[in-house]
Parts: C-alpha cells; structure tokens; sequence
C-alpha cells in the first residue's frame, strides 16, 4: 500500500512543528523519528495501512521474558490508562498509541506524543525495577540532597 504524498508531507511537518524544527526522518514509513524522553526513547512512524496511520510507540524495556505475572501488571496498567495501551511482544514491553494519519491534526499529534513520552518514562523504570529487562537510557544517580528527597530526609 501507498501512501498520498500530501499526507506524509503534513504528518512530517506536524512532527517537524512539534519538535521546534529539530531534524526529522524524510520517509517516516521508513525510518520513525526518535524522540528522547527521560530514560525512555518515543518512536513515531508513518505507517503505509487502508488508511494510512500514524503509530507513537516506545519500547519501555528489552530483553524481557514474557510471565503470568508480567501480564498480569500490564492488564492493570491497562485497565487505568487512558489510550495508551501497554504489551508484550519480541521480548520487549511496548506502550503504543494509534492515529489515523489522513485527519491528524497538530493537537491530536502532540497529545499522543506527550502521553506516551510521560507513560514510558514513568513506568519503564518501575517496571525494571520489578521484571527486569534493559531501559533505553540509564536512570541519572540517585541524589542523596535533601531537597531531592521524600520530606528532606536523608536515605
């Protein structure tokens, strides 16, 4: 399938606004933009579809073995997020997010780039820290400052 010239033309330029300018990917159906987001990385990519979609996805941890339990936390993520959706396949935890690519519009575009950028950088290190697997980038040290820590108390 292919994909009209002038819709990858304007979901290319909704994501060159949302970024401020920042270079982007010329094919976004064949290499999705990467976007840092703490110690997650977002992807988004022009998916060629009858329509044609736009795919906001993150890999919150690689190299995880698929569990009862690890299925069982991602349901309950599931159950309280709002279009986010959290799952397990290849061995990774995905969070993803689905636009349809002909009607997107700079606000729908920005709201699915902000949720998924805040739910993989909240959940990916909680989620290691129960399962394991590896983050897209290291968590920054622990600082031991009273003012970075619960109520100034010292660890």
């Amino acid at each position: 399938m292919s994909i009209d010239a002038a819709v990858r033309t304007r979901v290319h330029r909704l994501l060159t606004d949302y970024l401020g300018g920042q270079p982007v990917p010329a094919d976004l159906s064949e290499t999705p933009a990467a976007i840092r987001s703490g110690t997650a990385v977002v992807y988004l990519r022009l998916v060629a579809n009858d329509p044609p979609f736009v795919r906001v996805f993150s890999p919150l941890l690689r190299r995880l073995e698929c569990s009862p339990r690890l299925l069982t936390e991602l349901n309950e993520l599931n159950s309280r997020l709002n279009f986010v959706r959290l799952f397990w396949r290849d061995d990774s935890v995905i969070a993803s997010y689905e636009l349809m690519a002909e009607t997107l519009d700079a606000t729908e575009l920005g709201n699915a780039c902000d949720w998924i950028a805040d739910a993989a950088d909240y959940y990916d290190v909680r989620l290691h820290d129960q399962f394991g697997g590896e983050l897209a980038f290291a968590p920054p040290p622990t600082s031991q400052h009273p003012a970075d820590t619960p109520h100034g108390k010292m660890g």
